[in-house]
């Protein structure tokens, strides 16, 4: 997607993520943060944190956290939702993060998806690791390929609310693993008219067996792998997948 048609839905973004249970991803990383990572107190950094839902949550629960994103409207209202004042508030390219050595890193809510060069998500691992502390850890999720090929595949979807009305017109290219989704928003505005914005959304499927050979080529190792916000092994019905890697 284009930065601009991105900033366009930022101000729609955390209705839009409502029916992926946004609320049960912050008490669920929190869980892994602490089950997994080594690191007495340990200061996290959010890459691609959007609009701050997890950065925020995990600010409320006590950490030193750090939220990265590459959309100055994402980081507007994330910053705005930050009730504790500590966050510190990055715009800057995750896959080529230089910021400061820290505990614990998470990319969480598709973010890696949509890195579509494989390239650039080894480079992101490399920095992860080169900035990990020992015993720290990395953890991130991943949308499924049955969530590409069979929830997502050629389909449409919409989305329809008082103040906006959002279009999807879906298309996933197995052999290339791209899916692309061709998007109109159609947002209220003063008496009663709409103003129309188009836009697409790119993102790539990545399998569990690449992600898992960029971790370990980066110097991480595999800790658990969990269906979606669950403490289960991945299941074939799952849309997605969180791994936690560790150094």
């Amino acid at each position: 997607m284009d930065d601009s048609f991105y900033d366009i839905l930022a101000g729609h973004y955390d209705d839009l993520q409502m029916n992926s249970d946004s609320g049960s991803w912050g008490p669920y990383i929190y869980g892994l943060i602490t089950e997994f990572c080594k690191v007495s107190d340990p200061a996290v950094t959010d890459l691609g944190c959007g609009t701050g839902v997890i950065t925020n949550f995990l600010a409320s629960k006590g950490l030193k956290v750090t939220g990265v994103d590459l959309s100055p409207d994402m980081l507007a209202i994330a910053s705005s939702g930050d009730e504790t004042g500590t966050v510190t508030w990055l715009c800057a390219d995750i896959t080529s993060y230089e910021g400061d050595s820290c505990g614990c890193f998470i990319s969480t809510m598709d973010t890696i998806g949509h890195i579509l060069d494989p390239d650039d998500l080894a480079k992101m691992f490399t920095s992860v690791s080169d900035l990990l502390d020992e015993g720290g850890v990395f953890i991130l999720d991943a949308t499924t390929r049955k969530h590409f090929e069979k929830t997502l595949g050629d389909n449409v979807f919409y989305e329809d609310y008082d103040d906006f009305t959002l279009l999807w017109v879906n298309h996933y290219d197995k052999e290339e693993k791209i899916n692309h989704a061709e998007l109109t928003l159609f947002e209220l505005c003063e008496d009663y008219l709409y103003e129309r914005y188009d836009g697409e959304l790119t993102a790539r499927c990545y399998y569990p067996e690449e992600i898992e050979a960029m971790a370990i080529k980066a110097g991480l190792k595999t800790l658990a792998m969990f269906g979606d916000l669950n403490s289960e092994q991945p299941s074939e019905s799952d849309e997605r997948i969180f791994y936690v890697f560790g150094k």
